[in-house]
C-alpha cells in the first residue's frame, strides 16, 4: 500500500493560464518533496486547464468544478486530499524552494503544535518587493494572533504561507463560503475568518523565513470574475461576534471587538475603490466615530464630488430633429 504523503498543496484555480505554471513548478522544485498537489479547476474559462495539464508529475491530481468560487475551491482541495498537513498555494503566487522544508522542520521540532505559517515576500506592480515577518526572532509561538492583528491591523500570514494538520478542519470547519448564488466573493482576507477560528483554538508556530511569494502585480487576483453583486463584506462579523459571545474575557472581548471594526473599514475603502459609495457609507455607519472614519468619510464625499464634476462636463446628448 503507498503511503499517504506529508503535505498536500492546494491550488484553487481560476482564469490564471499565464501563471499557473509558475505557482506548480514552485511547489515541485521544493527541497522537500514528499506532497501532493490538488488543483481545483474552478470554471476557468481561459486556457488554465490546458497549462496546468502540461504539467506532468505524478503527484498533481485535477479536479473540475463549475464556478463556485476560490473558498469552494479550496475547501473541495481539503476534502480531496490525503496528507497529513494541508499547504495553500493560490495560483498566481509561488513558493520559495525551501518553504516545505522549513515547515516540515517546525513540524518535528514544535510537534504538539498544528497551526503553521511563514513570513513571505510581496511583488508590487512596479516589480518592487518588500518582506511581511513577524518580529526579529526566527521563530515564535504566536498564542495571541487576534490580538496582534488587531493591534497593529497587519497581516503576518498570507494563504500561501500557511500549513494546518488536517485533523484541525474538523475541529473548527473550513473556509468560508456561501451557496452558489453568492460564490465565495469577498472583497478582502477573505481567508482570515479560518484563520481566526484556529487561531481561537491553536496556536500559531511562526518562521521568518520568508516561503512564498505574493504577486500582486499580476492583471487580476484570485477571486476575479465574481463580480460586484457577489462581494459579502460580513462573512467575518459572523465569526468575530460569535467568539465575542463566548469568550468571558474583557480583553480579549475589546480586541475581537477593535479587529472588527478595521476589518469593516477595510471593506468601506474595497466599496469606495469599486465606485460604491452607498455600500460603503452603510459600512461605516455602524462605526464609532474616530480619525479613521473621519478620513473614510471625507475620501467618499470627495470621491462624489468628482464623479459629479466629470458627469457635469460630459457633453448634453443632442436631441434628434424628427423628420419631416
Amino acid at each position: 500500500m503507498k503511503n499517504k504523503p506529508f503535505f498536500s498543496i492546494i491550488i484553487p484555480l481560476y482564469n490564471k493560464e499565464k501563471y499557473i505554471a509558475r505557482a506548480v513548478l514552485s511547489a515541485l522544485n521544493q527541497t522537500f518533496q514528499d506532497f501532493e498537489i490538488i488543483i481545483i479547476n474552478d470554471g476557468s474559462t481561459d486556457g488554465s486547464l490546458a497549462a496546468a495539464q502540461k504539467i506532468t508529475d505524478s503527484r498533481i491530481k485535477i479536479f473540475n468544478q463549475k464556478n463556485l468560487g476560490v473558498n469552494n475551491a479550496r475547501n473541495a482541495g481539503i476534502k480531496k486530499s490525503s496528507g497529513a498537513y494541508i499547504a495553500f498555494l493560490d495560483s498566481d503566487d509561488e513558493y520559495t524552494p525551501q518553504f516545505l522544508q522549513t515547515v516540515y522542520e517546525l513540524t518535528r521540532k514544535y510537534g504538539k503544535y498544528e497551526f503553521f505559517a511563514t513570513a513571505f515576500k510581496r511583488v508590487y506592480k512596479d516589480n518592487s518587493e518588500t518582506e511581511t515577518k513577524y518580529g526579529t526572532k526566527n521563530i515564535y509561538i504566536v498564542r495571541d494572533f487576534i490580538t496582534q492583528v488587531a493591534k497593529t491591523g497587519k497581516f503576518f500570514i498570507h494563504i500561501s504561507s500557511v500549513v494546518v494538520k488536517k485533523a484541525v478542519f474538523e475541529n473548527v470547519g473550513y473556509f468560508f463560503s456561501r451557496s452558489p448564488k453568492y460564490h465565495s466573493g469577498i472583497t478582502i482576507v477573505d481567508d482570515l475568518d479560518l484563520w481566526i477560528r484556529i487561531s481561537w483554538k491553536y496556536d500559531l508556530v511562526y518562521s521568518n523565513i520568508a516561503g512564498c511569494v505574493y504577486y500582486t502585480n499580476t492583471p487580476v487576483n484570485v477571486i476575479s470574475g465574481y463580480g460586484f453583486k457577489n462581494l459579502d463584506c460580513t462573512f467575518y462579523e459572523e465569526t468575530i461576534n460569535t467568539l465575542m459571545i463566548q469568550s468571558d474575557n474583557a480583553k480579549q472581548k475589546k480586541n475581537l471587538q477593535k479587529l472588527l471594526y478595521r476589518l469593516r473599514n477595510l471593506s468601506a475603502i474595497q466599496f469606495l475603490i469599486r465606485g460604491h459609495f452607498k455600500e460603503a457609507e452603510e459600512i461605516i455607519k455602524k462605526q464609532p466615530l474616530n480619525k479613521e472614519i473621519i478620513k473614510i468619510k471625507n475620501m467618499i464625499e470627495l470621491q462624489k464630488s468628482i464623479k459629479y464634476l466629470l458627469k457635469k462636463r460630459q457633453p448634453a446628448k443632442t436631441a434628434k430633429r424628427s423628420a419631416f
